[in-house]
């Protein structure tokens, strides 16, 4: 996903746990972050809710092959713009992004 997000002109951070994420803030300012659901170390809501602790007004996209019970209302009361089923289309994925980075410009 991170190189078909480069390869569209992205300027991409990759982070394999919600540490590696918060990290990211340290070093730069993301304007959407692509989380899923099922990480090592927590879960895409609760990452979710430290990014936008930390960045606001910060849209997420959240992804999952199996979210189980949390609720679409749910999502978007922690800041989630958009949910993707797994499999991924990265057409879609790079859409969604675009869009959401254009909308915190405007």
């Amino acid at each position: 996903m991170s190189s078909y997000l480069k390869r569209a002109g992205l300027d991409v951070r990759t982070a394999y746990s919600g540490s590696a994420a918060l990290q990211i803030l340290t070093r730069a300012v993301p304007h959407v972050a692509v989380l899923d659901y099922q990480l090592p170390d927590r879960n895409g809501a609760e990452l979710a809710r430290q990014l936008r602790q930390a960045i606001p007004n910060l849209p997420i996209i959240m992804m999952s092959g199996a979210i189980g019970s949390v609720e679409q209302a749910s999502l978007e009361e922690i800041g989630v713009k958009v949910f993707v089923n797994k499999p991924v289309s990265l057409r879609a994925l790079l859409r969604a992004c675009t869009t959401l980075i254009q909308q915190g410009r405007a």
